[in-house]
């Protein structure tokens, strides 16, 4: 299979902005914002929701019962509200419409207006326990109905709280915070991420691992819980990134520590195939669970070829190759690919996906043959990382299996359904179960045993079975009954039970699968497009170089001009060299662009002999050149710090 020789980069943008569009429409908004979810109380803008069930935000949730009109509501932001930013963010860049900016300003004034310290700079556990969280994101709000006892009025009890203060919940901030800076070299952005990582740096265990969503860390660890895996990886990936931009030795230190760490439990020389060269998932409890998952696939390979970058120790290379031919190992492909798993093979709906986990201890997958859109989509920057290092091919073509597998996975039928959004009902395009499932259940074994297949048989055979019960408020305000939606999409057939499994029998569904999603397409379309403009945009800026050099004075402002075009193209460069495709992508595209108004002006002087024959015509187009002397750092920082007041000057580029 050759690298883009069956998709081009427009389907993966496609997925991706459908998928930014996705998870910001759930954005908490400031009131007359015309998207998301608005409310009164500026606390809360920038918030996402983190669980919808049967109609209801985060239902069954602290007391709010499914269905029920809601007196209270509990919002997570953390990882929900990075992944947004994150999302719109690159949904610019690939648009240039000035919408994902303002939604993306909402989300950067949350990151601003919250960072700890405030009140909330202490957490504690029931033991008296505290740990200062200086530098994280409060990442939890809840809220409840005032004194005049209406929920979404000006007197809403509001409070925000580091309810789970853990790197899980502050990393995705921080890795949306360093694409930001590497674009438009924002001091803010700098300052919140120091802070941050300062943070990550307190709160690391003593050998190098991170916890999960639990506060005082080094207390848990001292009354024998363990860490977590997916926390470890992500933060040394994270540590490495706050290095490379700051300098700081501290951050590259603790990143070792975690890689490190990861290296002493990875799988080796294993008797069970399915987890050599794995990482146990590991468990918050008082047993390591050696269970393994693809979970934190993509920032494990990350942090491994991040740190073998910066340290040249190829213990680390080693190990992220190892691991990646375990993540390939899991990956449902087609016939006749020498590497993968085949077993459903013939469901095309499940060929790209990796397998959610594994059991150690039983060496079955058990109901974890399933495929997880965030293991696929994270997967995808960490292969092909990986790949530039390594140069195998294997890691490319999985990726790409990877992005065409995510493009499958949403639900075509999309209707106008209601949910209940804190003060207001809010309309979203989907189906009742989302956008996009949670996993995707090859096994029809374990849709059996889940009950879908006898729930359907039995409505067939007797329609009254799915009728006969009390509809709550939610569905008789709405005129709706979720028995009967459970058995209009079950009803449909193998591919539908397959995507709806997961939250069986309750509907529901989580906003920041579209995150996740975008994280990946984004990637993987960038990362194609850069590698088809890069040459020819260098073969241009050479020819440039070369015409300017055959002249022995040139204007001040041309010779600025061609240094910043040099500048944006090493920028790209960089970019993409440490992974970060969209922005690398943003860079060259600002190259290219000023690139080629410099060819326009100096190509019709093949030989530039006589500067005297040169100067005049030059004086007229060094006007059009001291323009473009905004492809640097300072555009960018305008562009996206004052997106509430400044249209782009750009037209929309089609990508579809």
């Amino acid at each position: 299979m050759t690298f883009g020789a069956s998709n081009d980069a427009s389907k993966y943008f496609q997925t991706a902005i459908e998928a930014a569009d996705w998870i910001s429409s759930f954005q908490v908004t400031p009131l007359g914002s015309g998207w998301g979810i608005p409310y009164p109380d500026q606390r809360v803008w920038g918030f996402d929701p983190y669980y919808y069930s049967n109609g209801s935000i985060t239902a069954d949730t602290n007391g709010i019962q499914a269905g029920v009109r809601q007196q209270l509501a509990f919002l997570l932001a953390g990882h929900d509200a990075g992944l947004g930013a994150d999302a719109v963010l690159n949904a610019y860049l690939a648009t240039h419409d000035p919408k994902y900016l303002r939604i993306f300003q909402v989300y950067y004034d949350y990151f601003q207006r919250s960072q700890i310290p405030n009140n909330l700079t202490q957490a504690s556990d029931n033991k008296g326990n505290t740990i200062n969280n200086n530098g994280y994101w409060p990442e939890q709000v809840s809220m409840g109905a005032g004194p005049d006892r209406v929920f979404g009025t000006s007197d809403d009890q509001v409070q925000l709280g580091p309810v789970f203060p853990a790197a899980e919940h502050g990393n995705p901030i921080a890795a949306t915070l360093i694409a930001y800076y590497r674009l438009s070299n924002d001091s803010t952005a700098l300052r919140m991420l120091n802070r941050y990582g300062n943070w990550l740096i307190n709160d690391q265990i003593k050998s190098g691992e991170y916890a999960g969503a639990f506060p005082v860390t080094q207390h848990y660890l001292a009354i024998g819980w363990k860490p977590r895996m997916y926390e470890t990886t992500e933060s040394a990936w994270v540590l490495c990134e706050l290095y490379v931009l700051s300098g700081n030795r501290t951050y590259l230190n603790a990143a070792i520590a975690a890689g490190t760490y990861m290296m002493t439990k990875q799988f080796t020389a294993s008797n069970d195939t399915r987890i050599e060269g794995a990482l146990p998932y590991e468990s918050n409890g008082t047993r390591y669970n050696r269970n393994v998952s693809t979970n934190h696939a993509g920032f494990t390979l990350l942090a491994w070829t991040q740190l073998y970058r910066l340290t040249e120790n190829t213990g680390f290379l080693k190990a992220a190759q190892r691991y990646a031919d375990w993540l390939l190992s899991f990956q449902v492909t087609p016939p006749g690919t020498p590497w993968g798993d085949h077993t459903y093979s013939n469901d095309t709906m499940a060929i790209g996906g990796y397998y959610y986990g594994y059991d150690t201890d039983s060496h079955i997958f058990g109901w974890r043959v399933a495929l997880s859109l965030w293991s696929a989509a994270d997967a995808i920057p960490g292969l092909l990382l990986l790949n530039q290092v390594s140069g195998d091919q294997r890691y490319i073509q999985s990726s790409e299996l990877a992005a065409q597998w995510l493009t499958k996975m949403r639900f075509s039928d999309q209707l106008l359904v209601p949910l209940q959004s804190l003060a207001i009902i809010k309309y979203v395009v989907s189906s009742w179960w989302g956008l996009y499932p949670q996993f995707y259940q090859p096994s029809m074994k374990e849709v059996q045993a889940k009950g879908i297949t006898a729930y359907v048989d039995k409505a067939r055979s007797n329609s009254s079975s799915i009728t006969e019960h009390n509809l709550s408020w939610f569905e008789q305000t709405f005129n709706v009954d979720f028995n009967q939606i459970d058995y209009q999409m079950a009803s449909r057939g193998p591919q539908y039970m397959k995507m709806i499994w997961s939250w069986w029998p309750d509907l529901g569904f989580e906003p920041r699968y579209g995150g996740d999603i975008a994280f990946g397409q984004f990637s993987i379309a960038n990362y194609i497009e850069y590698n088809e403009d890069v040459n020819s945009t260098r073969t241009l800026l050479l020819t440039i170089s070369q015409l300017a050099n055959n002249v022995q004075t040139l204007p001040r402002n041309l010779t600025l001009s061609i240094a910043a075009d040099q500048e944006l193209l090493d920028q790209a460069i960089q970019n993409y060299q440490d992974g970060w495709y969209p922005i690398a992508t943003a860079k060259l595209e600002e190259a290219r662009s000023l690139t080629k108004n410099l060819t326009v002006i100096l190509s019709p002087f093949t030989e530039i002999s006589n500067l005297t024959s040169l100067q005049g015509q030059l004086t007229v187009s060094i006007i059009i050149v001291s323009a473009l002397l905004i492809g640097t750092n300072f555009y960018w920082y305008n562009r996206l710090k004052r997106a509430s007041r400044k249209r782009a000057t750009r037209s929309k580029r089609s990508r579809a």
